[in-house]
């Protein structure tokens, strides 16, 4: 595998570490630290202790310093997410009525589009449709696209004006 796609790889690994962490955090009430703490131990055990019934670690590739920005940036920053989230909603709808999963992937995604400048957006918005597949299978992957690119042009419309006229290079 190349390099590029190495980085690719450990990223959507650790999109969806991310994601399921921030479920996690939700039903348990646990704090991000802890989950992440619970998550790099359960990595480091993987095939050492076959007595251990968990959660599956995540594997070896996952980019764990991306996973754990991604945790703490979500944590840190849920309220001001779910502003910019509701704002690409229909009229009198609220994340908090969004199915707890789904929740979890457009909470990352909004993160990742809003800080991490070092991600083109079509790529950001690609990926965690690619993510919602492996949890949905009807209509959830289409709202989550068309949600993301209203959060794209709402959080960094001069990068998607940008895209839109030289393509993306930047991946991730």
């Amino acid at each position: 595998m190349t390099q590029k796609g190495t980085m690719v790889s450990s990223r959507r690994a650790a999109r969806l570490a991310a994601i399921q962490s921030l479920y996690e955090m939700e039903l348990t009430g646990k704090s991000a630290d802890v989950i992440l703490n619970d998550l790099a131990r359960r990595r480091d055990m993987q095939g050492k202790d076959k007595n251990i019934e968990e959660l599956a670690p995540p594997p070896p590739e996952t980019d764990m310093h991306f996973c754990a920005d991604l945790v703490r940036g979500v944590s840190g920053n849920t309220r001001e997410i779910d502003e910019v989230v509701g704002r690409s909603m229909a009229k009198g709808r609220t994340p908090e009525r969004m199915e707890a999963v789904l929740r979890a992937i457009v909470r990352v995604a909004t993160y990742e589009l809003g800080r991490r400048r070092d991600i083109d957006p079509p790529v950001t918005i690609s990926e965690f449709v690619k993510l919602t597949e492996r949890f949905f299978s009807e209509n959830e992957p289409r709202l989550v696209n068309a949600m993301l690119d209203r959060i794209a042009h709402d959080l960094r419309p001069d990068d998607m004006a940008k895209t839109k006229a030289n393509g993306h290079d930047r991946q991730g």
